[in-house]
């Protein structure tokens, strides 16, 4: 774990702050007025994903990052929108139980699909 610095601080409150789940170029743009470094916002933010501080979200437009872990993803395939989805725990806990894995540790679960604005247009 590395240790809390003030631009490990910076980049954490500014996730806290987002909802767009912004791409590591956001993050850079956002924190660039802070004084802090691009190679230092890359190198904080893979060291936040392995501290499991945020989430990491892979989709095909690219990788985002989500300081919320209560909750999984929606993705549109059309307008590249992530949607919050929350689903009942006991949902994701039956399935670990009928699937009879053991020792799970992290669940990256991303729906794909095209958003309900983009049907409408």
């Amino acid at each position: 774990m590395e240790r809390n610095t003030v631009q490990r601080q910076e980049i954490i409150e500014v996730l806290k702050n987002s909802y767009n789940h912004p791409t590591i170029r956001e993050l850079y743009e956002l924190v660039s007025d802070k004084n802090i470094g691009q190679a230092t916002v890359y190198r904080t933010v893979n060291s936040l994903v392995s501290d499991d501080i945020i989430r990491r979200i892979d989709t095909p437009n690219g990788i985002h990052y989500d300081y919320r872990k209560d909750h999984y993803h929606y993705y549109c395939l059309k307008c590249n929108k992530i949607i919050d989805v929350f689903l009942d725990n006991n949902l994701i806990d039956n399935i670990l139980l009928t699937s009879n894995l053991k020792d799970v540790r992290h669940i990256n679960l991303v729906f794909e699909g095209i958003c309900d604005s983009c049907k409408e247009k």
